[in-house]
């Protein structure tokens, strides 16, 4: 357990990595092509104001969002190695982190699929994923809250 913690903040670490190559690359910054499909190109900024404040909004939401992710998880994975050292894995405190990543999630999702209007997409993507991995931690967060309760129940039963 203790080992796939060390491999979510090395996989952390990497996403942190990517997205500040990203807006590097995103804002002009470096100059590197990695494939077409990538997500890390030139931006198309577009000359109409009303597209260009939608551009501005989806590239900080999804820096944002992303930002939010990387440092919420992280501090869940320190807390879960903390538990793993006191033997008290289930606490309070990282439920509350479960419930900021379930509310994260709706909008790293909402940002992350509609990347491309950065690229010269006019349009807003809404799909199932934008559902269904909030819904996925959600599931979890509730799991887990009652694996908290449960736990504390058991402490004062003992």
């Amino acid at each position: 357990m203790t080992k796939a913690c060390y491999v979510v903040l090395l996989v952390l670490t990497g996403w942190l990595f990517l997205l500040v190559l990203q807006f590097l690359r995103w804002t002009g910054v470096i100059d590197i092509n990695i494939g077409a499909d990538s997500q890390i190109h030139q931006v198309s900024w577009s000359e109409e104001g009303r597209v260009l404040a939608i551009q501005y909004i989806e590239m900080s939401g999804y820096l944002l969002s992303s930002l939010l992710m990387i440092a919420i998880v992280s501090r869940l994975i320190v807390f879960c190695l903390r538990g793993i050292k006191f033997r008290k894995l289930f606490t309070r405190k990282s439920a509350k982190l479960l419930w900021n990543i379930t509310f994260v999630s709706f909008f790293f999702e909402l940002f992350s699929s509609n990347l491309s209007i950065l690229f010269g997409d006019r349009e807003i993507h809404f799909g199932s994923n934008l559902i269904v991995s909030p819904l996925i931690f959600l599931v979890i967060t509730l799991l887990y809250d009652v694996a908290v309760s449960v736990s504390e129940e058991n402490e004062l039963t003992i």
